[in-house]
């Protein structure tokens, strides 16, 4: 059985997120192909799809989005989970609901078998400087919110989702 581990990514923390994931995938005996939206995955050729994305001002990164709207349909066919990777996830009242992930999920005519909102990082050198303009003014914490082992427990809990 293969899964699709597909991630947007801005600053590079979704991108570790998602790697951690697929190792944990594969622990657990699933076959994980690991691939950046950037390439364009197809969807088609896998039994299981998990879709990561980074969220920058309270939005799920536009190429995450765009390729779930145009793979609705492959999608819809096959066990799909989400999850976001935040800085604003390090605050744990906004791990359970994160306004940028209840937006595009909305938005999405699939629904999940799983979905998380797992803590990223603030990183001001990995940030483009209007947005660091507007997180210092808004007094967002800095520094590497990453839980690792969380997202391992995370994909032994929705290996059998996946599975179907």
């Amino acid at each position: 059985m293969t899964v699709l581990v597909a991630y947007a990514t801005h600053s590079g923390a979704t991108r570790t997120l998602a790697e951690t994931l697929a190792a944990a995938l594969r622990a657990e005996g699933l076959e994980a192909d690991l691939v950046d939206l950037e390439e364009h995955p197809d969807p088609d050729g896998h039994d299981a799809v998990v879709l990561g994305s980074g969220v920058r001002v309270e939005s799920v990164e536009k190429s995450a989005a765009h390729w779930a709207r145009r793979h609705a349909e492959t999608l819809a066919g096959r066990p799909f989970a989400f999850f976001s990777c935040s800085g604003s996830a390090a605050d744990p009242a906004k791990r359970e609901t994160q306004k940028a992930t209840d937006t595009f999920l909305a938005d999405l005519p699939v629904t999940p078998v799983a979905v998380r909102n797992f803590p990223g990082w603030v990183l001001m050198d990995r940030i483009p400087l209007h947005e660091r303009v507007l997180l210092k003014s808004m007094r967002t914490p800095t520094g590497d919110f990453r839980d690792l082992p969380a997202v391992e427990a995370w994909g032994r809990e929705i290996a059998p989702l996946l599975r179907g």
